[in-house]
Parts: C-alpha cells; sequence; structure tokens
C-alpha cells in the first residue's frame, strides 16, 4: 500500500550518536588544526571543540596507539604503537598513513614534534631518547643515561635542545653537540607534568610539577639552575604556564573588577610574565606566582568522580582558553580570566542509567471542525535536549545536535534517578547522598533541595497531566509543584514544592524538609515510581516483585500486580487505556488491566533482565531495552515483535520516547538519537514496487521489439536469474519456429531473426553485472537442469572477458573451485548416460531387428510364415527356393553380427571409457538424479551409406531420429562401437 496508510510504527534509524572521544592518556591541543589529539580506546581521536565530537579517527588494525604527538602545522601526527613502531600520519580529510619504522627495542612511552615540526623526538622504556628527521625518517641522535624509563620528551620552543623526563630526574640534550648540557635533580618523587613559561625574546623557565607536591621553576641558561620552589600540598597531576599579557587588558573590563584573580593581576606593580596552574587530587584549580610563589587564585572543580583532575593545558597563546581533564574522563574548556567553564565535551560516560527528554510546549490555535466559531488551542510538542546521567554525581543537560553537554553540580555522591516535569521546565535528581535537587532547566541552577529519604533514592516523578492550554499553563504557574519519590529505604514519599513562579523569581535555593504523604511502599527497595497522565494514580515497583497503584496526590493503596518471578525495574502507564506495562528482571514485559489488576498479555524475546519500557504515542505498541543491549518494538494486539534493534553492545539502561524522536543509553557508554522512519521505508518500498514494475514492463517490451541484449542486462541488474532463462528459452524457441517455417516457405532469414549475440552481450557487462553474472552461473552450475546453460555461459565468458577482468571479480578463486567440482559430476553423470543407451540398442537390435527380418521374408515371393496348421517342415518344402534360403541366410547374418556388436560393447572390459568400479557408482549418481545429458557423445546411426562418419562428432539427437526412422533399413539401427571399447 502507498505509504501513510499504516499508523503502527515499524522502523526507527539512528540520527545521531555519541560514543565518545577520551578514555584516558595524552591529550595534545594543535591550533593550527583547531583541535584536541584524544586517545579513546587505543585509538586517536581528533576532536573539534566546538561541535564536541570526534571528527576524524586514526587506528592501525590489531596495533593499538600508546601515545602521539602532532607537528605544528596540524597535518601530520606521529603515533606510537604497542608493537614499538612509529608511524607518520597524513591528517586529511581521511587521515592515512605515510610511513612505519622501528624507533626504540621496547615500547615509546612519549612523543614530540619540535617547534619546525622537522624533527620528532621519542623516549622508550629501554631508557633511551631519540631524534628522528620526520622527512627521511631516520635517526639523527640518540641519548643514554637516565636510569629509568623516559616518561616524558618536550623540545625547547626557541632552540635545538631537547628535555627528557625520567622518574625524578630531567637532563637538557644539545643537538648541536649532541651532549647533555645539564641535569635536574629535586624533586623526591616521580615528576607528572613539565611545561616552559616565557619569559621575554627567545629566553623560556621550566615549570615542573610532581607527585611530592612541589612545583620547581628552573633557569634554562648556563647551568639550570633552581629558580624557585613552590609547595602547592597536593599531588600533582598537570601543571600549565598561561601569559599574562592578554589577561591584563581583559582585567580591565567591568564585570572582573571584584574577581580575585582580576584583582591580583591589576594590584601587580610588575606582573609575572606568565602564572603556572596546577591541578591534582585536591580537585581544585590554583593560579600560582612565579615571582613570589603565592596562590593568587582557588576554583572548585567542575569535573565529576571527586573533582579529581588529571591535567591541565593552555589551548591559546594569549592564555585566553585553558582545558582540564578530569577523572571522570571527560574534558572542560575554561575561558580566562574569570575562569568560567565555556564548554564541556563528553569524553567517556561510562554507564548511561538514565536519559529523558526535555519537552517544549508550543501553542498555536486552530479552527475547531465542529465549531467554526471557537477556537481551541493545539499543542505542539518538540525537543531539542534531554537530560543524561551516566554513573557520576552530575547530571548532563545534553544537545541534540552537536551533544554539548551543561552540568548540573551539587550533588555529593552518585546520581542514579532522574524526572523531567510535563512542560520540561522542571528537572528533579536524586542520588545516593539521600537527597532531591530540583533544577531550572533553562538556566541549570538548582532552585530546590528536599531531605527526607534514610537510602539512596531511586526513583521519581513529577505529575504527568499536559495542560489544556495557554490558560491552564498560566493557571499552573500559582499552584504548588508535586513530586513522588521512591528510595532504598522501601518508602514512597510525595512532596509538596513551592510554586513554578515562587521558584523562578527565588534568588536563593529552596529547601524541603518533609513530605506532605510518606508510605511503606514495598517490603524491599522502590524501583521505579510514575503518576499516571490523568495525574490520578501512580504506579510503584519494587524488588519484591510486585507493582503497586496507589491514588494521587493521597497516597492510598489501591491494589497491587503479582505475577513476575523477580524484581520489577520499570512501570509506565499506556497513554489512551487503563493499562500499564512493566519491565523485570525475569526477561519478560507485561501488560496489566488496571481495573481488576491481572495480566492482560505477557511479552518475551528478551534473554536477559527487561530493565525499561516506554509507550509510543499511539498507544498500541511500546518499545522495551534489555540487559542483552536489544531494544524491542511490541505489539500490544497480537504480542509480537515488530522490530529489534541491535545498536548498543551493553546493557541498554534506558530508554525515552517523545513523538517520533527516541533517546536511548546503555553500558557501552553509547547514546543514541533514534527517529521513526516508519512513513520513509513504506514510501521507499512503494517506489521501488512502482520501479519493479516499470522496470518489468521495459523487459518486457524489449523482448517483443527483439532487443534481447538489453532485455538481459536489465534482468540480471534486477537480480533475476529465472526471467533470464526464460527470456533465453522463449526467444530461441521463436527464433526456431520462424527458421522453420520459412525453410518449409522457402524463404530466407532476415536480420531481425538473427541469433542473439551472446559472446558480444557477454563482453560489454559491468564489472558489476559481471560479479552478478558468474554467481548466478555458479548457481546455475549446481543444479542439473541449468548446468548446460551454465557452461555454455561460462565457454563463453572464458573466451570473450579479458583475463585481468575476471580475476578482478570478487572471490573468483573460489568460484572456479566450486565450477569445477561440479563440471566433473556432470561430466561423470554424462559419461554413465552414454554407456545406458547401449541398453536400447541392444533391445532394438534382439527384438526389433527380429520382427523386422520377418517381415522381409513374409513379403519375399516364395516364403511365408509358418503356418500353426501346418508343420513348419512341410511349410519349408512349400515355399522353399534357392533365392529365398539365400536372402534369409544373408539377413540372419547381418542381425547376429550387429547383435555381437553391442554386446562387445556392453561386455568390453579394460578399453571402455570408465573402469567397471566408477561405472556402477555412476549409474546409481544417475538412476537418482534423472539427469539427462544433453553433450553426452552418444554414437552416431549408421544410416546404409559409405560414408564412414566419425560418431563421437555427432551429435546424439541425429542419432535417435536414424535410429528411429521410419524406412531405415534393419541393419542400420546398431550403434557402432566407440573407438577405445575393447574387441571383446
Amino acid at each position: 500500500s502507498p505509504p501513510g496508510g499504516n499508523t503502527l510504527s515499524e522502523a526507527w534509524s539512528v540520527e545521531a550518536r555519541h560514543e565518545g572521544c577520551y578514555t584516558g592518556g595524552k591529550v595534545v591541543w594543535s591550533e593550527a588544526a583547531c583541535v584536541l589529539g584524544c586517545l579513546y580506546e587505543e585509538e586517536l581521536h581528533l576532536v573539534s571543540p566546538i561541535g564536541r565530537e570526534p571528527t576524524r579517527r586514526i587506528k592501525q588494525e590489531a596495533d593499538p596507539v600508546l601515545t602521539f604527538a602532532i607537528d605544528p602545522s596540524g597535518q601530520n601526527a606521529c603515533a606510537s604503537h604497542r608493537s614499538g613502531l612509529l608511524r607518520h600520519f597524513r591528517l586529511g580529510d581521511v587521515p592515512t598513513m605515510a610511513r612505519a619504522w622501528k624507533a626504540h627495542d621496547q615500547v615509546v612511552a612519549d612523543v614530540c614534534f619540535d617547534a619546525s615540526g622537522g624533527f620528532v623526538a621519542t623516549g622508550s622504556v629501554d631508557r633511551t631518547a631519540k631524534v628522528f628527521d620526520f622527512a627521511g625518517y631516520f635517526c639523527t641522535h640518540s641519548f643514554r643515561g637516565h636510569p629509568t624509563i623516559v616518561s616524558i620528551v618536550r623540545f625547547h620552543p626557541a632552540r635545538l635542545q631537547l628535555l627528557t623526563v625520567s622518574d625524578t630526574e630531567l637532563r637538557l640534550w644539545d643537538l648541536k653537540s649532541s651532549q647533555c648540557v645539564a641535569v635536574m635533580k629535586d624533586h623526591l618523587t616521580s615528576i607528572a607534568s613539565v611545561c616552559f613559561g616565557k619569559v621575554k625574546g627567545n629566553v623560556h623557565q621550566l615549570v615542573s610539577g610532581g607527585r611530592d607536591q612541589v612545583v620547581n621553576v628552573w633557569h634554562l641558561e648556563e647551568k639550570c639552575a633552581l629558580a624557585r620552589s613552590i609547595p602547592v600540598f597536593e599531588k600533582v597531576e598537570g601543571v600549565a604556564a598561561v601569559p599574562t599579557a592578554g589577561l591584563l587588558h581583559a582585567c580591565a573590563e567591568a564585570a572582573l573588577q571584584k574577581h580575585a584573580f582580576a584583582k591580583w593581576l591589576r594590584s601587580e606593580t610588575k606582573p609575572p610574565p606568565f602564572v603556572i596552574l596546577t591541578v591534582g587530587d585536591k580537585a581544585q584549580l590554583r593560579v600560582w606566582s612565579p615571582s613570589d610563589g603565592k596562590c593568587v587564585a582557588t576554583f572548585d572543580s567542575p569535573h565529576a568522580s571527586k573533582g579529581v583532575f588529571r591535567s591541565v593545558l593552555c589551548t591559546s597563546k594569549e592564555g585566553r582558553e585553558i582545558v582540564t581533564i578530569g577523572d571522570d574522563m571527560n574534558l572542560i574548556l575554561w575561558s580566562l580570566p574569570e575562569f568560567a567553564v565555556a564548554n564541556y565535551i563528553m569524553g567517556h560516560n561510562e554507564e548511561i542509567v538514565h536519559v529523558q527528554f526535555l519537552p517544549r510546549f508550543q501553542w498555536r490555535k486552530g479552527a475547531n471542525t465542529s465549531m467554526a466559531d471557537i477556537q481551541e488551542e493545539c499543542l505542539s510538542v518538540t525537543a531539542d535536549r534531554f537530560v543524561c546521567i551516566a554513573n557520576d554525581e552530575h547530571p548532563r543537560v545534553v544537545n541534540c545536535s552537536g551533544f554539548g553537554a551543561s552540568l548540573l553540580r551539587g550533588h555529593t555522591d552518585i546520581v542514579i534517578s532522574c524526572d523531567v516535569s510535563v512542560d520540561g521546565r522542571w528537572i528533579a535528581t536524586g542520588g545516593k547522598d539521600q537527597s532531591i535537587r530540583v533544577w531550572e532547566a533553562s538556566s541549570c541552577r538548582c532552585v530546590c533541595a528536599l531531605s527526607g529519604h534514610t537510602g539512596s533514592v531511586s526513583a521519581l516523578s513529577f505529575p504527568k497531566k499536559r495542560p489544556k492550554g495557554p490558560k491552564g499553563a498560566a493557571a499552573s504557574e500559582t499552584q504548588p509543584l508535586l513530586l513522588v519519590s521512591g528510595s532504598e529505604d522501601k518508602t514512597l514519599k510525595i512532596w509538596e514544592l513551592p510554586s513554578p513562579k515562587q521558584l523562578t523569581g527565588a534568588s536563593e535555593e529552596a529547601s524541603v524538609l518533609k513530605a506532605k504523604v510518606a508510605v511503606i511502599a514495598h517490603t524491599k527497595e522502590v524501583n521505579d515510581v510514575v503518576v499516571a497522565p490523568n495525574n490520578k494514580v501512580a504506579a510503584s515497583a519494587g524488588q519484591d516483585k510486585l507493582v503497586r497503584i496507589w491514588s494521587f496526590p493521597d497516597g492510598q493503596l489501591l491494589g497491587e500486580c503479582k505475577g513476575h518471578r523477580r524484581a520489577v525495574w520499570c512501570v509506565a502507564f499506556s497513554p489512551i487505556d487503563q493499562v500499564i506495562a512493566s519491565a523485570s528482571g525475569d526477561g519478560t514485559a507485561r501488560l496489566w488491566n488496571l481495573r481488576d489488576y491481572s495480566t492482560i498479555r505477557a511479552f518475551q524475546g528478551h534473554t536477559g533482565a527487561v530493565l525499561r519500557t516506554c509507550f509510543l504515542g499511539n498507544g498500541m505498541q511500546f518499545m522495551t531495552s534489555g540487559a542483552d543491549g536489544l531494544i524491542k518494538l511490541w505489539q500490544i494486539r497480537t504480542a509480537d515483535c515488530a522490530a529489534t534493534f541491535d545498536e548498543h553492545t551493553g546493557k541498554a539502561w534506558c530508554i525515552d520516547i517523545l513523538g517520533d524522536r527516541m533517546v536511548s543509553g546503555a553500558a557501552d557508554s553509547k547514546l543514541c538519537i533514534w527517529r521513526d522512519t516508519t512513513s520513509e521505508q513504506a514510501k521507499q518500498r512503494h517506489d521501488e514496487q512502482a520501479e519493479l514494475k516499470i522496470k518489468d514492463t521495459k523487459i518486457g517490451l524489449l523482448v517483443q521489439e527483439g532487443r534481447i541484449e538489453e532485455a538481459l542486462t536489465l534482468a540480471l541488474e534486477l537480480d533475476r536469474p529465472g526471467q533470464m532463462r526464460q527470456i533465453l528459452t522463449a526467444f530461441m524457441t521463436t527464433s526456431m519456429s520462424r527458421r522453420l517455417d520459412k525453410d518449409e516457405e522457402g524463404g530466407e532469414s532476415s536480420e531481425k531473426d538473427a541469433i542473439v549475440d551472446l559472446c558480444r552481450w557477454s563482453g560489454s557487462l559491468e564489472s558489476k553485472h559481471l560479479e552478478k553474472f558468474v554467481g548466478i552461473l555458479e548457481e546455475w552450475n549446481s543444479n542439473r537442469r541449468m548446468a548446460p546453460m551454465a557452461q555454455m555461459f561460462l565457454s563463453i565468458l572464458l573466451q570473450t572477458v579479458p583475463t585481468e577482468k575476471l580475476m578482478a571479480v570478487e572471490g573468483m578463486n573460489a568460484t572456479c573451485d566450486g565450477l569445477l567440482s561440479y563440471l566433473v559430476r556432470h561430466q561423470v553423470r554424462a559419461d554413465s548416460l552414454l554407456q545406458k543407451t547401449f541398453v536400447f540398442d541392444l533391445v532394438l537390435q534382439s527384438s526389433g531387428m527380429g520382427f523386422a527380418v520377418m517381415d522381409e521374408f513374409d513379403g519375399a515371393p516364395g516364403f511365408a510364415s509358418p503356418s500353426p496348421q501346418l508343420p513348419l517342415a512341410e511349410s519349408d518344402a512349400k515355399h522353399d527356393s534357392n533365392g529365398a534360403a539365400k536372402a534369409r541366410e544373408a539377413t540372419m547374418l547381418r542381425a547376429e553380427s550387429a547383435l555381437k556388436r553391442t554386446m562387445d560393447v556392453l561386455l568390453g572390459d579394460g578399453d571402455a571409457e570408465a573402469d567397471p568400479g566408477d561405472r556402477g557408482s555412476n549409474d546409481s549418481d544417475s538412476q537418482s538424479d534423472g539427469a539427462v545429458g544433453a553433450d553426452a557423445g552418444a554414437c552416431a546411426v549408421d544410416d546404409g551409406s559409405d560414408e564412414d562418419s566419425d560418431d563421437d562428432d555427432r551429435p546424439p539427437e541425429r542419432a535417435r531420429r536414424g535410429r528411429h526412422a521410419p524406412n531405415a533399413s534393419p541393419t542400420g539401427g546398431a550403434r557402432k562401437r566407440p573407438r577405445n571399447a575393447s574387441s571383446g
């Protein structure tokens, strides 16, 4: 049927996905290419800070990337692999490998480029550092002397000098003299990070931070003396030197007058040329002055996982932007000098446990069809953002386009539950810190905090009834906001919050310490709660395998649904019926009747626990996600699974549907945004069927017009081998009939009746058509009925198509092996059939020839058949004559000779075509298959002429016509013996 005729959903496709870009290791900023280089699952990803998604990926099969460097031009990358090889990649639109070479005897720990991009340095586990000419891929310097692994290598920004770090030791090497210029030892434990700070001109200072809670500043002139040692009282994981020249002008803005860092920078009569940023295990970003070693500003970490930092990078020459990497595997971009979070890049989300769209209401007026004078308000619901909860304490508000995220910072422990209000303005989150927080979705600001549970808050739900119009929405602004929560303390609570108007206008965070209603909901933990679309009832699901129904908002128990064999993880109300769906750990989803709380139907199909369920807008279908990583679409009326989607590789913890869009998250850290493509696929199928009908009609017209080659090509393109066979058979039959008719009439054949030039057609096939045709011939060759035609076409292909073109066909070697194996079987079957045809000769010679002799004697003068009334002797005596006796004797001799020749062939020994063992097996094979070999090589029939023709070249059809001809001579029906038959 044409698209649009079916209202049920059938197909969903992923329109956007986010898989992460960082799982640990080195992060490099390329200012020329404006990308961040990150390591993600041992692959190199290039991430744009604007798009927040990997733009290019670099990987080598079975050889993971360990570390890398990007040259100053941003056009080349040098990567170190687990195999010990260094590889040069060109960073075009599609990265390509240019060269690979062996650098060290053991694994390379770090790689870096010099300021010109002409040299690349490596530090290895083998305690050496090497410098390579990047254009020629040869080693120019090899430095030895470190006692342990060379973990960090950096080129001097302005000189041909190389800095190497090994545990607590730093060494500076001069490339011109190939000598060690200085050895710097002052740290007590391993050095985690180094950077260069520009003082003036080509003069730079070295900053090193170690896990001994000390940051050292070194002069790089002469003997590289220690300039200052700064105690920071935390294990330093990263240091960065930010120039202050570009920050002084920005600090003059009015908005930064009271900012601590701006105030300090303006108060300095002679500001230092750069400031030092440090990050570590205290979850703070701190700014230090290298002149006096004082901390001038401190900023709390916006990262999750307790806020622990891993590294910090300066991404701007003017010092206006930095990037921090945290233990949560996420990257945060800061703007300076205000030190505000400018952007958030989701590097790795670990397990995604909850996703939910943030709906946006749009009201428009439409004419009512029943009452034209009344205007009713039509509601349009869309969503361009969604809430995502990973396995940390900071929920994220994520954009559907680009996956840019904003953090909801406030919880002190992992967040495990979330819900969004029906109008998308409010977000409620609950976690293991036993608190509930309500956020304003537009500003990501916490407006209210609720406390009262004694266990982790595991479930939340806002009322789900939509306002009837703008007036209804305005009226709800002054009414208290309600919220239902469930916890691991087995209780269900209904909270009364301030009105939306009060929450929006409040400058401080509101606090609610007591719930309006509190009940013991289950005997074990509460896993889920949800309010019905009419705001009259609520449902809860628990670890006690029960689904319970409560009145809302007074919280009275109305009934319970029993039937699941394991914990119930999720419940959902139907948008059109008094029905709820539940998802359980027993691997089933169930529908329940809210009138008597009985099971309507159970849906089985997941191989693990069903973790989430959600109704589609039509109320006739629902989705489920399970621990097997599958998302399934179910038909409610038939309990059939309409579709299965396997986009995720881990547990599919969560899904949410709004209109024709769906968002899903799983344990594989992947976020997927889906769209219902049922109408598009229905239209595509309709168009394909229409196109097929057009092509079918075209094939018929081409055949009628005699354009057989074009018809064969079109049938081949449509992958219709049966139609190709029919076209050839019908055309040959028609052509032969026309030729026979013209032969009888004495006419000449015209060009239109000429046979199709199969050689020309086969030679003109394109590569894709040739590959498809070879596959069809391989299939035909395995069928005994189609084998003769397949062998004919194979012979044509081998004669007309160039060898190079045939070898370019994918899998041609395997195809040839298959063809040869079946050709041997066909040849054996043909040989066996040839031998069996001699049985017919024996029967005809022994029986038919005898009748012919008697008929001949009956018609001869003076000879009659013996009469049954007279003795044979009397009959012979009556008709005996000399001429008749001689004729009879000659005829009997010829019959005996023909019979002897036939028996010689049937009873022949070692000179026959096949040995007796093979012949016996082939006979049984031929009898079971019933094959008829067209090219059996049968011998021709002797037509009594003097010319002795070659029996092997005579077609079997001609031989059969000669044997059964009505006027044939009795002696002409005997088949001649093959040349290699024994003499008997």
